[in-house]
């Protein structure tokens, strides 16, 4: 479960943002996931409550705004919305893609009051 050690580098992040910005807490923060990224956003959820658990953000509300990824088919040159659960070209069938965006997980957003 890699899903961990994102957290984990996640919390080490906005520790460090909290210490260079002399923040003593934040209120929330929200990261972007991409639906090609390989993160799964329920698993990425539970972690954080693993690993800020005693920390000075285990309050802090942990969002997660989901990306649709998409795709580009090298057989036929289509461009679409890729859906993970059918990895094929809507126009061709192709299975030849080359995904495009929805790859990234990204620190979006810190709220400090």
């Amino acid at each position: 479960m890699h899903e961990l050690g994102i957290c984990d580098a996640l919390l080490k992040m906005v520790q460090g943002i909290m210490k260079d910005e002399q923040l003593e807490r934040v209120d929330k923060i929200t990261v972007e996931v991409g639906s090609l990224s390989g993160v799964v956003p329920s698993f990425l959820s539970d972690c954080w409550v693993a690993v800020a658990d005693g920390t000075e953000l285990q309050e802090t509300e942990f969002v997660i705004e989901e990306l649709a990824g998409t795709a580009k088919c090298l057989d036929c040159g289509v461009e679409f919305t890729a859906d993970l659960n059918d990895l094929s070209c809507p126009s061709c069938r192709g299975k030849k893609l080359m995904p495009l965006t929805g790859r990234d997980l990204t620190l979006k957003e810190i709220l400090a009051p």
